[in-house]
């Protein structure tokens, strides 16, 4: 901010008469003109940073010194480690920050020691462990929070998370964008999301489409979410309810939505497209597309023979690789390891070995390498330049970061064309694109482009450059950039009439 701003804003009184003031921790806060009491000031520390925010916005000279160089980007993810969705949040902090960017990220779950990333208090959640440490915490919980006991026992999805009131008022100054990512995990309560959106330019990246329906983070096929969900044919999808409430989850939402309004970002047209036929599309302003990006100076082309030696594979294998990614039912393990004794059979002399990532089983199939779970990038692009073909077959998926990183590494991709994927791969250039679940026609992509070396070096090749050119790290962090400045520049634009 500009002295100018600092000087209009220190003296600008907000809406309904109480005055801003400004770093003097001594006094007490100021409510709609009046002092309060000490013991009402934890009550409602939350609206200081939401007032302080409208203040900015009747304050010309704030407005004109904010740029992208001095912004201040609050970024609220599940996790500061994790999946896709964390990664992209994480990678854009750390990018933040590398550029001198005031940037901060707040978790539900931290585990990490990014700078500037802080935990959002918040009642102990069971997501993963034993059984009997996952009833443990639930257990704890229900104890202490009634309406988390109510929410159980009727299906309705968990946002009995009351931190979230406090979410801007997490950092030493008020943030001027907001950026939500994820926002299912246990940790955000999106009832909160219109007084946040009043308060501040707020943005959504969809990373999946679990905004748009009553529970399930993907469709698979079903439109219920268009009309209101209801009767719901898996209620076990994630994110599982106990119960078929998904109606009542459904137009929970919608009411949030119609009093909110949001920038929403997708890393692919598709998911923005289902955005603008559901419930979401009464609360958005504005949509931009901004694909993931990766590290393109750490997932590179390299030494095939070097990696395989390193890592302790054949040197003289076919190996095609995969991220299983476990028990993820919106991938499609089973049809890679289905399509796996076809490409053995039709390749007679070579021996093919199925690199898996991610996945802790141990298959009865000699040709199956299992690796657990790899965090570090460096880790996983070693593997990748040891394979000769990607693989990523799933059920509900929007921009994988998985196809990205192997065709930078030199690999062509065949995929299943689902969701966004098909917006990640150049068909017949960089990959291949095969129906959902069809092990048949996996088997088939794979074969034909083993059987023709110099057609499958070629592919490659493109592959390596198409990310290069379109999906690095670099120019997704551009992107945002310039949708916080949108953001800014649009601060008062109402959410578009359907």
């Amino acid at each position: 901010m500009n002295a100018a701003g600092r000087t209009a804003l220190a003296t600008l009184r907000v809406h309904g008469g109480s005055s801003l003031k400004m770093s003097n921790s001594t006094a007490r806060p100021i409510h709609r003109g009046r002092q309060v009491r000490p013991d009402q000031s934890k009550r409602l520390s939350y609206l200081r940073p939401l007032r302080a925010w409208r203040a900015r916005m009747w304050c010309r000279e704030w407005r004109a010194g904010v740029n992208r160089e001095s912004m201040r980007i609050q970024q609220v993810s599940a996790s500061d480690m994790g999946g896709g969705a964390e990664r992209v949040a994480s990678d854009l902090h750390r990018a933040y920050l590398a550029r001198g960017l005031d940037a901060w990220l707040a978790v539900g779950s931290k585990k990490g020691s990014l700078p500037n990333t802080l935990e959002i208090p918040g009642p102990p959640v069971a997501t993963s462990g034993s059984l009997t440490a996952r009833m443990r915490v639930r257990t704890t919980r229900a104890r202490a929070d009634r309406e988390y006991i109510h929410d159980q026992l009727l299906g309705l999805e968990d946002m009995s998370f009351p931190a979230t009131r406090e979410l801007l008022a997490l950092l030493p100054e008020p943030a001027d964008v907001l950026h939500l990512h994820n926002l299912h995990g246990g940790y955000f309560d999106l009832r909160a999301l219109p007084r946040l959106t009043a308060a501040i330019p707020t943005a959504i990246t969809l990373h999946d489409t679990w905004l748009l329906a009553g529970h399930c983070a993907y469709s698979l096929g079903c439109e219920r979410w268009i009309t209101g969900c209801g009767k719901c044919p898996d209620i076990s999808r994630p994110m599982a309810i106990p119960r078929d409430s998904s109606a009542a989850n459904w137009r929970r939402k919608r009411d949030v939505y119609r009093r909110s309004r949001v920038f929403v970002a997708g890393p692919s047209r598709w998911v923005l497209a289902e955005a603008e036929r559901s419930i979401l599309a009464d609360a958005i302003v504005r949509t931009f597309c901004i694909p993931n990006g990766i590290d393109t100076a750490v997932f590179t082309p390299g030494d095939r023979s070097a990696a395989r030696a390193v890592l302790g594979l054949p040197s003289d294998a076919f190996i095609v690789i995969t991220s299983a990614a476990g028990a993820n039912p919106f991938k499609d393990y089973a049809t890679v390891v289905r399509a796996l004794p076809a490409i053995a059979h039709k390749l007679p002399g070579r021996n093919v070995l199925l690199v898996a990532l991610g996945t802790e089983s141990h298959s009865t199939d000699a040709r199956v390498i299992n690796v657990p779970f790899l965090s570090e990038p460096v880790q996983i692009a070693r593997y990748l330049r040891a394979a000769d073909i990607g693989l990523h077959m799933a059920h509900g998926e929007n921009f994988p970061l998985s196809i990205l990183e192997a065709q930078a590494c030199g690999l062509p991709v065949v995929a299943s064309a689902v969701g966004g994927i098909p917006e990640t791969i150049l068909p017949g250039e960089t990959g291949l694109l095969v129906p959902e679940g069809d092990d048949a026609a996996l088997a088939a992509a794979v074969v034909s482009l083993a059987s023709d070396p110099a057609r499958l070096l070629r592919m490659g090749v493109a592959a390596a450059l198409h990310v290069r050119g379109h999906f690095g790290l670099d120019r997704m962090v551009d992107a945002y950039l310039a949708m916080y400045a949108a953001m800014l520049e649009n601060a008062d634009t109402p959410a578009r009439a359907r």
